[in-house]
């Protein structure tokens, strides 16, 4: 029997019965994630959902949340990836045309040689109808791909396939009341699952996953049946994860300075999972499950659901018609759960890069930034100096090890106030910046009493740079 110290692992043998007998239920994210998927690849998820629909059971909570955001899921391709604003407001044609004004100019800077500009002007001639051409042709494209996608919705092999799966019957209105007070114990103790939808939900909203939990409870224990768990929520509060983050370097330089502070780290560590656990059950959701139904339960990501298929029913894959499709499927899937996970885990101490090369996002931690601030005046606006601060960052994708290239810049103004912060990216596309007011400390920049810099300085009021040439003109032989 299960407790929650049994490791959140599972043995061969267990996994080999619960692939030959147990019930297959999906989480409504799972679904969902269906959609993200082409028209084509929906196609071949309908058809696994319709062969395996002898041993599918959806529970009411799930299939209710799957009708009420399926329309809105179905769009969202639309405006995360399709949309051409981005190509057709790029001016490059423009900006080259006012490069070229510049450099016509012989007599004063900037300007280059005749012949290379003369190599330029010909070059536009030929760029310029087929920078045209090429947003004519995405825009086309984009738009076919919107009409596509907007018409899913009256013709969804997805739907077709759920409507005619087997479902659970909707708790009564007591019932769900029951579960929510005992959801509201269990959330004020981070009991699993759930406890983090009250973050960003409210009402009985916050507890659809501890209603379909109890469904899945209840259908176990009436049908005295094993389950396979398919779902994509990653959030701690249903799989084994490890919640501790990089520290700032700052912080790391100054020591151990609060105990209690330590003492509840090194807590953490001691409650994380072992290396094998990683991305499995939350433990109490196994323990739980085993106890109160007398049944084995694991869980399966949407991707890995499909990898396991794929290795089950390999003997079967002449008389299976979508088997050929399936590593594809996985493929999309698997890359839909990264990202995911990533944006689960986000909590503001990062930069979410978009690789330019393959495509991948992932994360650049501030831990593994180096934050080495660079200043100059800017301007004089009338309440004191405006100064720019610079940091040059560099980030490895880690799917392709592609080199990506940032500079980080601040603004003060007036003197020791964050005015404003800016990123700029070569080799990748920031989706979410991080805030970088935290991670640098106006207060330690001053004015060098010898060169007028602002900057770090020494109890002499000295920059780096003039402190060094103080030091090489007291030691030098004059």
């Amino acid at each position: 029997m299960r407790t929650i110290y049994t490791p959140s692992t599972i043995d061969k043998a267990t996994e080999e019965k619960l692939w030959k007998d147990a019930v297959i239920v999906f989480d409504t994210c799972a679904l969902l994630d269906f959609y993200y998927m082409s028209a084509a690849h929906q196609e071949v998820m309908a058809d696994i959902l319709k062969y395996l629909s002898p041993r599918i059971w959806l529970p009411a909570q799930v299939v209710y949340e799957y009708y009420k955001n399926r329309e809105s899921v179905i769009l969202k391709p639309i405006s995360e990836n399709y949309r051409d604003k981005e190509l057709q407001g790029n001016h490059f044609v423009d900006d080259l045309k006012s490069f070229i004004a510049n450099w016509e100019r012989e007599y004063y800077h900037p300007f280059i040689s005749a012949e290379s500009l003369k190599s330029i002007k010909e070059a536009l001639i030929v760029i310029e109808p087929k920078i045209d051409e090429i947003k004519t042709t995405v825009s086309k494209e984009y738009q076919a791909k919107r009409n596509e996608i907007k018409g899913i919705k009256d013709k969804d092999a997805i739907e077709k396939a759920v409507s005619v799966l087997s479902k659970g019957k909707p708790f009564a209105y007591s019932e769900v009341m029951a579960i929510c007070k005992e959801g509201a114990f269990r959330y004020s103790n981070q009991i699993p699952p759930g406890y983090k939808d009250a973050e960003t939900k409210e009402g009985i909203r916050q507890y659809g996953d501890f209603i379909i939990w109890k469904e899945l409870l209840q259908y176990a224990r009436q049908q005295k049946c094993d389950v396979i768990f398919v779902t994509n929520d990653a959030k701690p509060d249903w799989s084994m994860v490890c919640e501790d983050k990089p520290e700032r370097k700052d912080d790391c330089a100054e020591g151990v300075k609060d105990i209690q502070k330590d003492e509840k780290k090194s807590k953490k560590r001691e409650e994380n999972p072992l290396p094998e656990e990683l991305g499995n059950p939350r433990r109490e959701l196994l323990a739980e499950f085993e106890e109160e139904t007398g049944q084995s339960i694991w869980f399966y990501s949407t991707s890995s659901f499909i990898s396991k298929l794929e290795k089950t029913y390999q003997p079967k894959q002449q008389e299976i018609a979508f088997f050929g499709q399936l590593g594809i499927v996985r493929d999309v899937l698997a890359r839909l759960e990264r990202e995911r996970k990533i944006r689960q885990r986000y909590t503001g101490d990062a930069i979410l890069i978009r690789c330019d090369k393959c495509g991948e996002l992932f994360s650049f931690d501030a831990g593994e930034m180096n934050f080495e601030w660079e200043g100059g005046v800017v301007d004089d606006r009338g309440m004191g100096y405006e100064m720019e601060y610079d940091s040059q960052e560099t980030c490895e994708c880690p799917n392709c090890q592609s080199q990506i290239d940032l500079t980080l810049r601040v603004w003060e103004y007036p003197m020791g106030a964050f005015n404003y912060q800016d990123i700029e990216i070569e080799g990748g596309e920031i989706d979410t910046p991080i805030n970088l007011e935290p991670y640098i400390d106006l207060q330690d920049y001053d004015t060098c009493d010898r060169c007028g810099e602002r900057a770090v300085v020494n109890s002499y009021g000295l920059c780096d740079q003039c402190e060094e040439e103080f030091k090489r003109f007291v030691n030098s032989d004059d």
